[in-house]
């Protein structure tokens, strides 16, 4: 964990210097403007998670979090648009946080949901399109996700305020809420490291072999239920040499998240 934390501190100083945007300001979804600490720390904050379950599995999905509620109250799910924090690595093994892969991540949420049709009960889409609720929601959605992945306990975590009026404003009482990291490599980057890994093994003899991670795709998932102001369902997937871009692979997601919970085990 120390070697982890050691490389987010690198990669931030990375971003600091080689972007192009002032030190003060980094351009945010929906071309509004976020201050660039808080959004590289809400990105790490993701990230330093995910690296963490990589460093032990190259597949894993967490135990589900779940409260009294029974799978089959859980109806009439108001689906939250998506967020995603993707990063892409385009030179060595330094990823970099890139919005426009992180738009197409949130679209590919979205789709891969809705394909799934009645077996997850969605029936409403939740959009916001006013800036400051949009980033107030982005912020309540990182306190309880990473308050549920922390903790490993949801009975203490309350509804928000912002997601709760979200959700009564549609007269429902649950909300689907997602969220996707990871990174993937630009084309001929991953070639390029195993080669430079595979000359390395010669040079030592073999003893230091090194493999990088082709990429890594990480879904977290929440249904929130405003009757009993408390979480319903938080799950976690990590698919470690999967690209979170890949639809099929998102899809693989998702069925193992909600497997013993909306449908039985294969």
């Amino acid at each position: 964990m120390i070697l982890i934390a050691i490389g987010l501190v690198t990669r931030t100083i990375f971003v600091l210097n080689n972007s192009s945007i002032s030190s003060n300001q980094l351009p945010a979804k929906d071309s509004t403007v976020t201050p660039i600490i808080t959004t590289l720390m809400k990105y790490f904050s993701f990230l330093l998670i995910t690296l963490g379950f990589l460093t032990v599995s190259s597949c894993t999905t967490t135990r589900p979090l779940k409260s009294d509620v029974k799978p089959s109250e859980v109806t009439d799910l108001q689906y939250f648009e998506p967020f995603s924090y993707i990063s892409l690595i385009e030179t060595g093994n330094r990823a970099k946080y890139n919005d426009t892969i992180s738009k197409k991540s949130e679209e590919l949420l979205l789709n891969v949901v809705n394909k799934f049709g009645g077996k997850i009960p969605v029936t409403g889409i939740i959009s916001v399109s006013d800036t400051i609720t949009k980033n107030k929601l982005e912020k309540e959605i990182e306190f309880l996700f990473l308050s549920a992945d922390r903790t490993k306990n949801i009975s203490n975590l309350k509804i928000t305020p912002i997601i709760d009026s979200l959700i009564a404003a549609n007269g429902k009482r649950f909300g689907l809420i997602t969220v996707g990291t990871g990174f993937t490599r630009a084309k001929g980057n991953y070639g390029g490291q195993i080669a430079k890994g595979a000359a390395i093994g010669i040079l030592t003899l073999g003893m230091y072999v090194q493999t990088p991670i082709k990429s890594s795709s990480v879904i977290y998932v929440m249904i929130v239920d405003i009757k009993q102001n408390n979480v319903a369902f938080f799950k976690k997937s990590i698919l470690q040499d999967k690209d979170p871009l890949d639809e099929a692979v998102l899809k693989k997601q998702f069925q193992k998240i909600f497997e013993g919970y909306f449908w039985s085990k294969e």
